[in-house]
């Protein structure tokens, strides 16, 4: 996993993930760009139980309200993971951003404080897919190393 923050390689441990304070941005600490980028292989065994959750959930309680995105997978049938990434790189692009931004960093994330962390990430605002693997961008806070290691 390649992890860049403000276009800088860091360390993966700089970088956390905690279920409470996703989205919430802070009013006083910097926010910064970061972008993680995981080969194919580990991002689909990371998030490929996830992803089947959301297509057996949609498949049982489907809803004809659902947004496009939604409707877009489902009349792909909700191909297997790899067959999206393969295929359909677009629509996961776009079903990452939009809907499963928070579990995709969850499941490459374990809400856990790393080794030294220095930036919590706050959101997955866009989301690349190529053959090597998937690229994700978004915003993350710096924090204070007092802060940082006291978490």
């Amino acid at each position: 996993m390649l992890c860049r923050i403000a276009d800088r390689e860091v360390p993966r441990t700089w970088l956390y993930f905690r279920e409470f304070d996703y989205g919430r941005g802070h009013p006083t600490l910097p926010a910064v760009d970061y972008e993680i980028s995981v080969d194919a292989e580990t991002f689909v065994a990371s998030l490929a139980p996830s992803y089947e959750d959301y297509a057996q959930d949609d498949r049982a309680h489907e809803a004809q309200e659902d947004n496009e995105d939604i409707l877009r997978l489902r009349a792909l049938g909700w191909p297997p993971l790899t067959e999206l990434f393969e295929r359909h790189a677009q629509v996961l692009e776009t079903f990452i951003s939009r809907h499963i931004g928070y579990d995709v960093i969850q499941c490459l994330f374990p809400p856990t404080a790393g080794a030294s962390p220095r930036y919590l990430i706050d959101s997955v605002e866009r989301a690349r897919v190529t053959a090597q693997g998937i690229t994700l961008s978004g915003q993350a806070i710096a924090i204070p190393r007092a802060t940082a290691t006291s978490s």
